[in-house]
């Protein structure tokens, strides 16, 4: 669905569009996991890439998380086939913000 819910409590606090992994070549890995680091800024080194972003949440060892991009104009819909992550999760800079506040180490992270 490109799309994100966090919950606190059992209430909704933020909902989102997003971009996940590149569509069969860099799928975001699905499954149950949790967050295990944040940093705040933080930069993103990878195969032919650097990235500096405001917001990380790690739930993948290092190497997977989510974060804002700000190289994006668009999120959703079907732009992870083609134009997608490197397996991250691509989150609006205002949403991100609001999440990395309250997330703690420990929160699940479900992707599906």
């Amino acid at each position: 669905q490109q799309h994100m819910w966090y919950y606190i409590d059992g209430e909704l606090y933020v909902s989102t569009d997003i971009v996940t992994g590149n569509y069969n070549s860099m799928d975001t890995p699905k499954g149950y996991w949790s967050v295990n680091s944040k940093a705040s800024p933080c930069t993103l080194v990878g195969d032919g890439y650097v990235s500096y972003v405001t917001y990380w949440m790690a739930f993948i060892g290092s190497g997977y998380g989510i974060h804002d991009a700000s190289w994006r104009s668009e999120y959703g819909g079907q732009i992870y086939k083609g134009n997608g992550s490197h397996g991250c999760i691509n989150t609006p800079y205002d949403a991100v913000k609001k999440m990395y506040a309250k997330v703690k180490i420990g929160t699940p992270v479900i992707v599906y």
